[in-house]
C-alpha cells in the first residue's frame, strides 16, 4: 500500500467508523460460540497495516501467539509500536514467511486484493496449511471490479472481487465456507455515488482515498449502522449487495 495512506490509516483507523465497523464484524465473529478461539490460541494477521487490528486481536483473544507481516516497512514499525509483545514482521503474502508450527486464526483484510488472487494463491495454500482442524481464516476483500476507482488506484489494490470468487477460493483452499456475505449494504448507494465520477473518468483519476476524518455525530451515527448490519450478518442474514465481502471457512 502507499505508504502515505498507510499513515493516514494509523491516524485514523482507531475511531474511524469503517475500521471501527470492521473490528466489530471480526470480534462478533470471534464471540459466536461456533467461532470461538481455544484457549492460547495462536493467531496470525496476514497483511496487518497499521497494527490495529492486531491490537484488537490481541485484548479480544489474548492469544499465545499473536503474529502479523506486511509488505511495507512503514506499517511494520507502526504495527510495532502499537503492539509490542506481537511477533511483527516484514513478509509477503505471494510467499509469507510463518514463524508458529501451527495457528487457530489467519486474518487477512483488504491484502489479497492488492496483488491479486491468482497471485496469492500459493502463498494463502501455505498459510491455510499450518491451519489446525477447526481452525479458521476470515477474510475481508474490496467487492465488485466495476467499482474499481481513484480511492483504489490511491490505495494500489489490483483487483476487487465477488461474493462468488471468495466462495471459490475458499473451496480451492480446502476450507469449508462458514459464512460469506456482502457488507456497507445500506451505503453502497451512497459509496456508488461518491465514486461514480472516478469510475467514469478514468482518465482523470486522482490517486487519494477515500479516507477521510468524519464529524463525531456522522462518525457515530454510520459507526452504529455498521454494527447493526454485523449483528443481522451474525443471526444469518447474508446482503446481496455491498462495497465488500466478509467470508470465514473453516478447516475440517
Amino acid at each position: 500500500m502507499n505508504a502515505d495512506e498507510i499513515v493516514r490509516m494509523a491516524a485514523s483507523e482507531e475511531t474511524h467508523w469503517w475500521y471501527r465497523g470492521l473490528r466489530d464484524m471480526i470480534g462478533r465473529t470471534l464471540r459466536t460460540p461456533r467461532f470461538r478461539m481455544p484457549i492460547a490460541a495462536k493467531v496470525l494477521d496476514a497483511g496487518c497495516g497499521a497494527g490495529e487490528n492486531l491490537r484488537f486481536l490481541c485484548s479480544l483473544l489474548r492469544p499465545a501467539y499473536l503474529g502479523g507481516f506486511d509488505l511495507s516497512p512503514v506499517a511494520v514499525k507502526l504495527s510495532q509500536a502499537k503492539v509490542t509483545g506481537a511477533d511483527v514482521y516484514l513478509g509477503d503474502l505471494r510467499d509469507p514467511e510463518l514463524h508458529a508450527d501451527h495457528l487457530d486464526l489467519v486474518l487477512s483484510c483488504d491484502v489479497l486484493s492488492i496483488a491479486g488472487i491468482g497471485e496469492c494463491l500459493s502463498g494463502m495454500a501455505r498459510l491455510v496449511g499450518c491451519l489446525r482442524r477447526g481452525g479458521l481464516l476470515i477474510l475481508h476483500l474490496p467487492a465488485y471490479p466495476w467499482l474499481y476507482s481513484a480511492h483504489d488506484v490511491a490505495i494500489r489494490t489490483r483487483e476487487r472481487v465477488t461474493a462468488s470468487q471468495v466462495r471459490s477460493l475458499l473451496a480451492d483452499l480446502g476450507l469449508s465456507v462458514e459464512m460469506i456475505s456482502y457488507r456497507l449494504f445500506c451505503l453502497f448507494p451512497a459509496i456508488v455515488l461518491a465514486r461514480l465520477p472516478s469510475i467514469l473518468c478514468r482518465a482523470k483519476r486522482v490517486a487519494r482515498s477515500d479516507l477521510r476524518p468524519s464529524p463525531t455525530l456522522v462518525n457515530a451515527a454510520l459507526g452504529t449502522l455498521l454494527c447493526t448490519e454485523n449483528a443481522a450478518i451474525i443471526r444469518g442474514a447474508r446482503f446481496p449487495w455491498g462495497s465488500s465481502v466478509y467470508a470465514v471457512g473453516r478447516m475440517p
